[in-house]
């Protein structure tokens, strides 16, 4: 199984990156499974799950902690599997980790090992559901790789705007993503009005420009999230779904990926 964070800074959308990327690749036959370790909780209700129908990690974490003491990964990974993530119309398997709901109630540490070690047991031999890939939609800024949850994953998506701020933000989680030898980095530039984004910014980050592609400002992305619409559905020809094509294509190079046969049942690829 592949594995891939998104990371940057606040507001530079990682997540509608990640559900669109994940939902062509679901779309042309890939087994996908993504998890959601943003306190805010916004991937479900993208990927057309609303968002109190799915159970988070948080919410149970004592007792999943006790299980796991009691009976280890293997016994009860797949309850957990099971019982905490709902399945997206297009056949993707969302996991929520939650949120601390109350004031003083601790930090997220407990519920970013379960998703770690959730995330080790889908892609052992003890899993009984082989996934393709699984997608990690982090909170903003470098805090979740500080805490060592992307160790050896195959991709880290940078996303990132034009702009020195978010540039900043993306340089940290990139020297972090290799201090936890994540195989390859790629600096996705989010609402980039120039070709010449790719030169700057990735020069800004400490990557090169061909680890580096852009996705134009285009105002189907305000409209559709707006109207509460999936970005690859409501506008299939516009700049923003073409360049993030072109984006899941050089993250399938890059963790080497291979083409998969496309089955189409009712205008969708199964």
């Amino acid at each position: 199984m592949k594995t891939v964070i998104s990371t940057g800074k606040g507001g530079v959308g990682k997540t509608t990156t990640i559900s669109s990327i994940a939902t062509m690749m679901a779309r042309e036959g890939r087994k996908v499974v993504v998890f959601d370790t943003d306190p805010s909780m916004n991937l479900a209700m993208t990927l057309g799950i609303p968002f109190m129908e799915v159970p988070t990690i948080a919410d149970e974490r004592d007792e999943i902690g006790r299980e796991l003491e009691e009976d280890g990964i293997s016994e009860i990974g797949r309850k957990v599997i099971e019982e905490h993530s709902k399945v997206s119309a297009d056949g993707i398997r969302v996991v929520v980790m939650g949120a601390i709901e109350h004031g003083g109630g601790g930090c997220l540490c407990a519920p970013i090992n379960l998703v770690k070690m959730l995330l080790n047991y889908l892609g052992s031999d003890r899993c009984e559901e082989k996934y393709d890939i699984a997608f990690v939609d982090s909170q903003a800024g470098p805090e979740i790789l500080g805490r060592g949850l992307a160790r050896e994953f195959d991709c880290n998506a940078v996303l990132t705007e034009p702009t020195p701020k978010s540039a900043e933000v993306s340089r940290q989680v990139v020297k972090m993503a290799k201090d936890l030898d994540v195989k390859s980095n790629l600096l996705i530039i989010n609402k980039s009005e120039s070709e010449e984004d790719i030169e700057r910014m990735s020069s800004a980050v400490g990557l090169r420009p061909e680890e580096a592609v852009r996705i134009r400002y285009d105002r189907s992305v305000i409209r559709a999230d707006r109207n509460g619409e999936t970005l690859i559905d409501a506008y299939p020809e516009s700049d923003a779904v073409k360049d993030l094509a072109a984006a899941k294509k050089k993250i399938e190079q890059l963790i080497g990926m291979r083409n998969v046969r496309i089955h189409r049942i009712s205008g969708r690829a199964r």
